[in-house]
């Protein structure tokens, strides 16, 4: 799929936060009650996330909402104007959320 670069930086914090909470894929879906392939597509972008399961992911590593939207905002261009280019969903990302090389 493609997704903007603004999506890829949001899809890299959710898989910031998880690691920094110390959880794998399965423990993180162990918590939402869902299988482990719900986190890794949603980490990879193959699966969209919507905002209540945003909050439930939060959640489940400790991580208070409002720094979530925080260090997202913090993660943006700091020019507005910037187009952002569409891009391919990698399937493997570094932390910015940019295609990593295999």
């Amino acid at each position: 799929m493609n997704y903007s670069l603004r999506y890829g930086r949001f899809r890299a914090l959710l898989r910031q936060i998880r690691e920094e909470a110390g959880l794998s894929q399965t423990v993180l879906a162990q918590r939402l009650g869902k299988a482990q392939t719900f986190v890794s597509k949603t980490e990879l972008g193959e699966r969209r996330i919507d905002f209540l399961e945003t909050l439930d992911f939060c959640a489940a590593c400790g991580v208070p909402v409002e720094q979530f939207m925080e260090r997202l905002k913090k993660s943006a261009p700091t020019d507005p104007k910037t187009k952002t280019a569409k891009r391919q969903s990698p399937r493997k990302m570094d932390r910015d959320g940019r295609l990593t090389k295999r």
